[in-house]
């Protein structure tokens, strides 16, 4: 890399990935958390905060926690072809891109997903994909009340 300094050899090398596991595992010894789920490449660390390690408010701080080691910050991301969300952050150590989520069920009213319009809107999405303007309602939000209508 030219005008750059990594740690890492070029990308491609053996060398590359064993050094991002090494970092890695220095991010995680440093976050303090046991249990993740890492896949390392010449060009990215990929870290999965697994459902196994908690309810999804506590994974969500997991993932803040691991933001905080990456120089970036955690925020809620939705799937607007399909009702899947997630709690992300995209940061790097030195000088390797490091991608840390977890997912965050979508609540569900009979078969149909809850979404929430930027007003506060909840109603059931009539369709898997999310209408414009709208998220998915999470585990990481409160319950809705009976009643909600078809978007």
């Amino acid at each position: 890399m030219t005008g750059t300094t990594s740690a890492y050899p070029l990308i491609g090398q053996i060398a590359t990935t064993a050094a991002a596991m090494r970092a890695a595992a220095a991010l995680i010894e440093s976050a303090g958390i046991a249990g993740l789920s890492v896949t390392c490449d010449g060009e990215q660390v990929s870290i999965q905060v697994g459902e196994h390690l908690g309810d999804p408010a506590t994974r969500a701080g997991m993932v803040a926690r691991l933001a905080a080691a990456i120089g970036a910050t955690a925020v809620r991301a939705d799937s607007a072809a399909s009702p899947i969300s997630w709690v992300r952050a995209e940061g790097a150590i030195s000088g390797l891109r490091v991608q840390a989520y977890t997912p965050i069920p979508v609540q569900h009213a009979g078969d149909l997903p809850l979404a929430s319009s930027d007003a506060g809107q909840i109603a059931q999405a009539a369709t898997p994909s999310l209408p414009a303007g709208w998220r998915w309602l999470t585990g990481l939000d409160p319950a809705p009340h009976a009643g909600t209508e078809a978007a």
